[in-house]
């Protein structure tokens, strides 16, 4: 037995800050993530560097920002030197065993590539795309208990689902809790640690696939959330009024236009019944690691890829190039074995857990990487921060997100056949920067729900060209056109604005 600390690590998909207890939503249901929050520290300004899912988890892993890692699209591959790179590497070479279980999504490589000596329930990879949901495990296992997916979908969805799903954006799933993906996947990921090796600590990772969209939640999970407590966001009574060009035409806004407000409370239960399916996986695996003595030596981590707009604007889903708020802070909640516990309101991105999590576990990781370790900030309030600001980027080639498996390589960005949208967020600001439409800039003080654009006023010109400027220096090492194109559009704003 050693005495280095086990690392889990439990991730859900598309989850926003605002989905707990601990984060003060009022109809969540999440009382075991709430009880980790109360032993743990609590990271309250946690980001991703691009919402969507395969840049993110590729962020996570590598510690690389998309323009480093090369993927800038779902389904576009990591660049070819870190097909087996990353964090997992530095925990195998230091003696760990490392197992993952779950949404891979990290196009152009594997789990056994990058250092898991162990996987289960991974997704299959259907025309050049990790398909997240699409277990051919799973099916096969459900199929022999009478269940029957349409063989087209990628979603495990039955006739009379897909049915459902047709008359409105939410249903309850006609598959039962215990033949539900998230039951099974739990399954096989506490399988997957009974193999663990007595004689080695362990990383291990369960990546969930709710709350991700379909809202297709199993019965009780579909009626769990009091709608009385469900409270819509500020935004969503003014909706995409004051947003850009190619936020109020995206499919995020279009998708869900003839949603009424009571339609939007019956979708957001719906994801909130998801997140409480996801808070019940977690409690499972804290139930299984106490029973085996393995909870109190075990570094815990519970943390989501990107959130989701879920109404903000009245916007739905991740937003890819919208960069608000609610799709780009995630949860983080991080438990050390020595029970250090606090509440942190510095900012932090997903960029920079690989290197906490080696710090933590004193794995030594020599790769090239864009993250910073907050380690000292775990349990200490008092800790220096270790940002001043996060960014996040988001990059399409052809106006596309996915590449089918084609490779787009952020130094080959050209525009104006590729769109750039950058966002730096400050803590009193958020600045977002878009090539093929108008700027955005929110003072979060006066305007928390980011609903009156100040980037063209008076008042803003200037601190938007401050904040284009962070962006530029931010993303010059690999797009210099961008760069310059980032600092003339908000010079001239600049000028503009205060002529």
């Amino acid at each position: 037995m050693t005495d280095r600390p086990n690392v889990l690590v439990v991730m859900a998909d598309e989850q926003s800050w605002n989905t707990l207890g601990c984060t003060g939503n009022p109809a969540a249901q999440t009382p075991n993530l709430d009880a980790l929050a109360g032993e743990s520290t609590v990271f309250d300004a946690c980001y991703t560097p691009f919402p969507l899912c395969c840049p993110s988890r590729t962020s996570l892993w590598t510690g690389l920002m998309p323009r480093h890692h090369g993927v800038l699209g779902n389904w576009r591959p990591i660049e070819p030197q870190l097909r087996e790179a990353g964090i997992a590497q530095a925990f195998a070479t230091a003696g760990y065993h490392t197992h993952y279980n779950g949404k891979w999504h990290v196009p152009g490589t594997t789990p056994d590539r990058m250092g898991w000596a162990d996987s289960s329930a991974i997704p299959a990879v259907l025309r050049g795309q990790d398909r997240g949901r699409y277990i051919e495990d799973y099916r096969s296992w459900a199929g022999e208990r009478g269940y029957a997916f349409d063989p087209e979908h990628i979603e495990n969805l039955t006739t009379q689902d897909l049915a459902a799903l047709r008359e409105q954006p939410y249903a309850t799933s006609s598959i039962p809790l215990d033949s539900f993906l998230e039951t099974w996947q739990c399954d096989t990921f506490l399988e997957g640690l009974d193999r663990r090796p007595a004689d080695k600590p362990w990383l291990a990772v369960c990546s969930m696939n709710a709350p991700h969209f379909p809202m297709l939640v199993p019965s009780p999970y579909d009626r769990l959330i009091d709608r009385d407590k469900v409270q819509l966001p500020e935004s969503w009574k003014t909706g995409t009024a004051t947003k850009p060009r190619e936020v109020r035409e995206s499919h995020f806004a279009r998708d869900f236009e003839n949603l009424d407000e009571q339609g939007w409370i019956e979708v957001t239960s719906h994801y909130l019944g998801l997140c409480a399916l996801v808070d019940a996986q977690f409690g499972r695996i804290r139930r299984y690691l106490e029973d085996a003595g393995e909870w109190d030596r075990t570094v815990v981590v519970f943390t989501s890829d990107h959130g989701d707009l879920m109404g903000a604007h009245r916007l739905m889903e991740k937003g890819h190039w919208l960069h608000y708020e609610e799709d780009l802070r995630v949860p983080l909640i991080v438990r050390h074995p020595d029970g250090r516990q606090s509440r942190n309101s510095n900012f932090v991105s997903m960029v920079d857990i690989a290197a906490t999590l080696g710090e933590l576990a004193g794995v030594e990781w020599h790769e090239p990487h864009d993250g910073r370790s907050f380690a000292s900030m775990v349990g200490n309030d008092s800790a220096t921060p270790t940002r001043e600001y996060v960014t996040a980027e988001t990059m399409l080639h052809d106006g596309r997100p996915g590449g089918n498996g084609d490779p787009f390589h952020a130094k080959d960005w050209q525009y104006p056949q590729d769109s750039l949208n950058l966002s730096v967020r400050t803590a009193d600001h958020r600045y977002v920067f878009r090539s093929h439409d108008e700027a955005e800039l929110y003072d979060l003080a006066a305007d928390p729900w980011e609903q009156h654009n100040i980037a063209a006023t008076a008042d803003g010109a200037q601190t938007a060209a401050l904040l284009a400027g962070l962006l530029a220096d931010e993303v010059a090492d690999v797009l210099p056109e961008g760069a310059a194109l980032v600092r003339e559009r908000a010079s001239a704003s600049n000028a503009k604005g205060t002529s």
